[in-house]
């Protein structure tokens, strides 16, 4: 599921169907090149499936269990990993088809993720200059994410977690059945923040989806999605005006320094083609442009619930049929 990621989206496909045999992605309304750029991408022939998710609030965990259920019933695949644009997936295929084989199918693992810092400005007019700026990899731990090897019967009601981070089996009451990987097979690497204007658009944009997802979640003590509103609060309180040294210290503290690791660079070996398509849309053309599209959505809700109104009030007023 994807939402504004022109800077990094070619480079996501291109890169995951390096290590993968068909990817499916739901793009969530985006208003800059995101789109275009995936429709030239199956207009070449690969193997990506592009849908369009038109639902604004932040509810990954049933749009992704949706898809999977949906695209599972239509294709016959063996595994399947649950991947944001920013996770580039690497795979040992030897040591993972060899998973199913002693386990069996049905089972899911976590899949460790490697954070690569934000230390400055990709270099403009190149798509993959953000590869040469983000080769740090971050000190502290990151939440993994997850993958199923596919079976049929024994997945039928797996659950994708919020944020693709586990799996749950409804068939043993919602139990977690993510599991350690038990040879180091997979793993992904992961570039969240990569410009500026990247951050303030996916922590605006986020934070907003995010509310739009359940009522309260600006005052409440625990909500999933609080880093997001972190950076909403700390973005407000600098009137938006925010500079390269602004991000480190908002994503990283007063000493960023302590949060770089070993040098770990990460060069995709194909060309972009596709940059012509961003757009490179301001964040408040996109905030206005998720507002507008917010704001539709709430009287079409409207107009549908005073149909159904309406047809209650029309039943209601029938006479009954006479029985003879």
């Amino acid at each position: 599921m994807v939402k504004n990621e022109e800077d990094i989206i070619e480079a996501f496909v291109r890169h995951t169907l390096s290590q993968v045999d068909h990817l499916y992605v739901a793009d969530n309304l985006s208003t800059d090149g995101t789109r275009d750029i995936l429709d030239a991408l199956v207009a070449e022939g690969l193997p990506l499936t592009v849908s369009l998710d038109p639902a604004q609030a932040m509810e990954q965990n049933v749009k992704m269990t949706s898809m999977y259920r949906r695209y599972a019933a239509a294709d016959n695949f063996d595994f399947a990993f649950f991947l944001d644009a920013d996770e580039f997936l690497r795979l040992d295929k030897d040591l993972m088809v060899a998973v199913p084989r002693r386990a069996g199918k049905g089972m899911a693992f976590y899949v460790p993720r490697l954070n690569y810092v934000y230390t400055g400005e990709p270099k403009a007019g190149d798509a993959l200059s953000v590869f040469d700026t983000m080769i740090t990899l971050d000190t502290m731990k990151l939440s993994p994410k997850s993958m199923i090897f596919h079976d049929k019967a024994g997945c039928r009601r797996y659950h994708i977690g919020n944020g693709n981070h586990h799996v749950r089996d409804w068939a043993q009451g919602g139990q977690t059945v993510s599991e350690e990987q038990p040879q180091p097979f997979a793993t992904m690497l992961h570039f969240p923040i990569r410009s500026v204007e990247q951050y303030l658009s996916k922590s605006l944009l986020g934070w907003l989806a995010m509310q739009l997802r359940a009522e309260g979640v600006n005052d409440a003590d625990q909500t999933i999605g609080k880093h997001w509103r972190t950076q909403y609060r700390l973005i407000l309180q600098e009137n938006a005006d925010v500079t390269e040294e602004l991000v480190k210290k908002n994503l990283y503290g007063s000493a960023p320094e302590n949060r770089r690791g070993e040098e770990r660079p990460f060069r995709p070996d194909f060309p972009i083609r596709y940059a012509n398509l961003m757009r490179h849309e301001s964040v408040m053309v996109q905030l206005v442009k998720m507002y507008s599209r917010t704001i539709d959505a709430l009287w079409q809700e409207r107009a549908e619930w005073e149909q159904r109104l309406e047809g209650l009030k029309t039943q209601a007023t029938e006479p009954e049929a006479s029985v003879p």
